[in-house]
């Protein structure tokens, strides 16, 4: 009998968002008797991971390494180790550290390596050498995985050959989407039941462009003074955004309530969802927002115009076009059977086209690939 290929993912995060809720699904659906899956996670000081315990309560195998700064290539001697004693037959990495520690990693242990990108962020100088990195190490991967055509652009002009590089859409399962949350957003913020919630979700950060949307917000708010913004998400960027809002004399209409880890079960609340930013890979949240039934206004960057589709299921704006943006909001609010139908077709586009089913078996084969 042939022993089950062993699939090893390797992740760095220190907290739950939609590329983590991705790759735990992803395990958890593609387990099989040919074929078993394990999860690798970076420790930082010691200090378990909100994935690593999501990975539990999921029942997947789960290891750890212990890094005490970002390339702590002594994490590379725990890579090899668990590599061997689990006997690991592939590494799939993703992000910038996993990609260069467990590159070097396989290397040394003679397994091939699948590199997954969702983008880069440029959010600081510190990271952008990190993606540096990460985009020459691409290079050295035996196979890359996009998470959209646009991505997949951006690898190919990194210099990656084109044979390595499939594209692999994110997926949700609507199956088990979650339901609204037991407390209400709109009774939590003062927000009239009846009046127009636009929301978005991201750290706060450059990249995210939430600066861009408290001026949209303030376009909006002109012409049609009843409509409420909610940003969820944390990050530095906090006390630059908070004066903005203030300078722009919208403090009674914009929320910052800051992270959410339920923040799919209160998209059910809102009646508009949008997406300012400047860089995307195929963002998770916008397929969660199609999955409760919602339209989305965004902007063109990356996989975005892969999902939203201009005048069916949203509206789309040239990057940075605040404008346009606050037009597509504006024609939303103020047509209720159209966020309906909008909505409806995007929960329609998640159902047929995003489901894990057609993401596990491009996954598979390029698992079968690499290992012949």
């Amino acid at each position: 009998m042939t022993a089950r290929m062993h699939i090893m993912h390797l992740r760095a995060s220190n907290f739950v968002g939609g590329p983590e809720r991705q790759i735990l699904e992803h395990l958890r659906q593609s387990e099989s008797e040919t074929m078993h899956l394990s999860l690798c996670c970076f420790q930082e000081n010691g200090c378990p991971t909100e994935m690593e315990a999501m990975a539990g309560d999921y029942g997947l195998d789960c290891a750890c390494v212990t890094a005490a700064w970002p390339f702590d290539f002594g994490t590379i001697r725990q890579l090899t180790r668990i590599i061997r004693e689990r006997k690991v037959d592939l590494l799939v990495t993703h992000g910038y550290k996993p990609n260069l520690l467990g590159r070097i990693a396989s290397w040394i242990e003679r397994i091939p390596t699948v590199a997954v990108s969702r983008g880069w962020t440029y959010e600081s100088r510190r990271v952008r050498f990190y993606e540096f990195l990460d985009r020459i190490f691409l290079r050295l991967a035996d196979a890359v995985v996009a998470v959209s055509e646009g991505q997949r652009q951006k690898i190919l002009a990194c210099g990656v050959n084109p044979d390595k590089v499939q594209v692999i859409h994110n997926a949700i399962d609507l199956a088990t989407y979650p339901g609204p949350a037991e407390i209400s957003v709109r009774v939590e913020l003062g927000i009239p039941q009846n009046a127009i919630l636009v929301a978005t979700a991201g750290r706060l950060s450059p990249e995210k462009n939430h600066l861009g949307l408290v001026e949209a917000a303030r376009m909006v708010l002109a012409k049609m003074p009843d409509v409420y913004f909610v940003v969820f998400g944390e990050g530095f960027m906090r006390p630059e955004l908070e004066k903005a809002v203030v300078d722009a004399g919208i403090g009674h209409r914009f929320f910052l309530p800051g992270f959410r880890s339920d923040v799919r079960s209160l998209l059910h609340e809102i009646d508009i969802f949008v997406l300012p930013s400047h860089t995307e890979g195929l963002p998770n949240v916008v397929l969660e927002a199609f999955a409760c039934c919602k339209p989305v206004v965004a902007t063109m960057v990356g996989g975005t115009p892969e999902v939203v589709r201009d005048a069916v299921n949203g509206f789309l704006a040239p990057i940075g076009d605040m404008g346009r943006l606050a037009q597509g909001v504006l024609t939303l609010a103020g047509d209720a059977g159209l966020r309906e139908q909008m909505g409806r077709r995007g929960y329609l586009s998640v159902e047929e086209e995003y489901g894990f089913e057609r993401q596990t078996e491009r996954y598979l084969q390029v698992y079968g690939n690499v290992s012949d």
